[in-house]
């Protein structure tokens, strides 16, 4: 069995939609069908409890950090290789912990100039090295870059030569959750008092005409300051700093950053009026123009629903350039607060006063206009989201979100003119492990999918989970595919398949398209079936938007739909008899389009092989088969 016998897909064959705001059906689950593929996938050597995982763009390798150990594995090439980082000064925890605390677990593979960074917790003394063609160097401090356990909430961002972190440096000060500059053009750190418990979920650094206004936005959620029983329990934030902040010019505040401010994140069913509050994964999305630039968030609820708010950079630099401080009445000095000052200058003390005591802005951030609502909500609970854009035979721009479940499993779905859909299921781990990480790789258009035992390289552009067939091909819909020569073809090797993007019919675009009843038992499967058994008849569903319907010999035996959608419609014969045999088929309609999907001749097992062999049966087959009707009348 091959390696991609252990990713099953599941597939949405066409339309459907995930409760949508835009009119048309609002449908929530893919549509499905299982099928082995030929993704690559590497295995641990063991199980890691805590890995990380590091993607170059436009490379085939991944890069897999474990206990003391850095894994890496080309999956064009099969080439790997372990490099050790043991240990270094024995363990140097203060308080007695966990046995973990006298590991070495890798925290952090980052390209660092043009050398790997490695940094790992070091037993409770973080370590730091360069790898160099795997060769690490000496050991370095890593405080700051690796947390003293692996457990620690904790976010870093490299943006050479800076980078930025909110890992604590000191054993001691573990209550004081900061965001820091460690290395590049000196250190600085936020106030304390401007975090209420933050949980970190991602940062980006964006550029600004003029690079002295130049901006970090890190996202995270935190404690609500309201306590009364109706408000939520957490906020959802995004804060700015500057990135040419100089920290301030007392000695208080000499090593802080001054151009701190926060605004709450908005994601809300207008219609429910039922408010998305745990934010859980944010994914940028990069405009030639920065304020076109985008924010995808991916906020759950107190129910486990999830939600996809869109914002753009535009939008948030707008909120905190134009809004009040949330509780200053006071004037507003030259230097507002959260301003990028030019010329290497100092904040002015009395706007970093100003803005230290009251760092939240009034105004809060909306998803994008015209509706300032979510792009999409459901009952999913989503936990990580990737989004790809991609260009269409028609030449048009399509965003398709990759979001990973709780259960090991991953939607795509797609934006469209008349709504959002789920075109397909990927479930990536057999065994429905949780998903530790997902990558996009824009340019190569891969998916490196990690769990605690394996990483899976999976093509974005699935057609061949099409069938080959055409009418399956342009209802699924997916602007990776489309139908030229014969089969479904990606956009990658054919810019001029055919395409059914805008929710058009499809009927027309497709030759042959119906089934012919007069042809629909053609290359039937003959199934020999032992009186008195019992049998299952299974046809695997594909959409659940689709009608199914089993017939026996023409007549119909039963009906699934999507009324309570399964992942299979099944017909079960208690107890085989010779009315029972004959031909079966299971055919599928959608749309005007109808395909057999499972075409069975069920025999009389006992006569077939009566038929088949009787001069060459010898005594021990005859003995053989008399058991076996000793056997199922015993067990019946």
């Amino acid at each position: 069995m091959g390696s991609g016998s252990l990713l099953a897909l599941l597939v949405a064959l066409g339309a459907c939609q995930l409760g949508v705001w835009a009119a048309g059906r609002s449908k929530v689950n893919p549509r499905i069908v299982v099928s082995p593929r030929g993704e690559r996938e590497y295995t641990f050597p063991r199980n890691e409890k805590y890995p990380v995982f590091y993607h170059e763009t436009n490379s085939s390798s991944i890069y897999v950090g474990g206990e003391g150990v850095l894994y890496y594995y080309n999956f064009a090439t099969s080439e790997t290789y372990p490099v050790e980082f043991p240990v270094e000064n024995g363990a140097q925890c203060l308080k007695p912990g966990s046995p973990e605390d006298n590991k070495n677990f890798i925290t952090l593979i980052a390209k660092h100039g043009s050398e790997m960074l490695v940094c790992g917790t070091g037993a409770c003394n973080p370590t730091c090295w360069h790898l160099t063609e795997k060769k690490k160097d000496a050991p370095q401090d890593g405080r700051g870059l690796a947390p003293f356990t692996p457990d620690t909430n904790s976010l870093v961002i490299v943006d050479y030569p800076n980078i930025y972190s909110t890992i604590k440096k000191s054993q001691q000060n573990g209550k004081i959750p900061r965001f820091r500059r460690v290395k590049g053009d000196g250190e600085l750190y936020t106030s304390d008092t401007v975090m209420q418990n933050p949980q970190f979920v991602k940062a980006t650094t964006l550029k600004h005409e003029d690079s002295y206004q130049d901006k970090i936005y890190y996202f995270f959620r935190e404690d609500n300051p309201d306590k009364s029983p109706e408000a939520p329990r957490n906020i959802s934030r995004v804060a700015q700093l500057c990135k040419e902040d100089k920290g301030g010019t007392s000695s208080l505040s000499a090593s802080k950053w001054t151009t701190f401010l926060k605004a709450s994140l908005i994601c809300v069913d207008p219609a429910t009026k039922g408010n998305f509050n745990w934010l859980q994964d944010v994914f940028f999305v990069n405009a030639s123009d920065w304020r076109d630039s985008k924010v995808y968030g991916l906020f759950t609820n107190t129910w486990g629903s999830s939600a996809v708010c869109v914002y753009s950079f535009g939008d948030i630099d707008n909120v905190f350039r134009t809004s009040k401080l949330k509780g200053y009445d006071g004037p507003d000095p030259e230097i507002k607060p959260g301003q990028c000052v030019p010329f290497r200058q100092h904040t002015p003390s009395e706007t970093f006063k100003i803005a230290d005591s009251h760092p939240e802005v009034e105004n809060r951030v909306e998803p994008l206009a015209p509706t300032r609502s979510p792009l999409f909500h459901n009952k999913h609970r989503y936990q990580k989201i990737g989004v790809h854009e991609v260009s269409a035979s028609d030449g048009h721009q399509y965003t398709v979100l990759y979001l990973a479940t709780d259960r090991g499993s991953i939607h795509k779905v797609v934006e469209l003119p008349g709504g959002v859909h789920n075109i397909m299921e990927l479930q990536v781990f057999s065994k429905k492990d949780p998903i530790q990480s997902m990558i996009l790789d824009h340019e190569r258009a891969m998916l490196y999918v990690g769990s605690s035992r394996k990483v899976v390289e999976i093509a974005m552009d699935m057609c061949g989970v099409y069938h080959n067939n055409c009418q399956s091909c342009l209802l699924a819909r997916d602007p990776y595919c489309g139908w030229a020569d014969g089969r479904c073809q990606s956009i990658y090797r054919n810019r001029e398949v055919r395409q059914n993007l805008n929710l058009e019919p499809w009927q027309g675009k497709c030759q042959n398209g119906e089934v012919k009843e007069a042809d629909s038992y053609q290359n039937v499967t003959v199934v020999p079936v032992v009186p008195f058994s019992r049998y299952y008849l299974n046809c695997p569903v594909e959409s659940h938007y689709a009608t199914y319907n089993w017939y026996h010999n023409n007549t119909l035996i039963k009906t699934c739909n999507n009324t309570h959608p399964q992942p299979d419609c099944f017909y079960f014969i208690q107890n085989v008899s010779h009315t029972h045999y004959g031909r079966y088929i299971c055919v599928s309609e959608e749309d005007g389009f109808r395909q057999a999907l499972v075409k069975e001749h069920l025999v009389n097992q006992l006569r077939f092989m009566s038929q088949k062999g009787q001069a060459t049966m010898t005594l021990a087959s005859w003995l053989q088969l008399l058991l076996m009707v000793v056997l199922v009348e015993l067990f019946h």
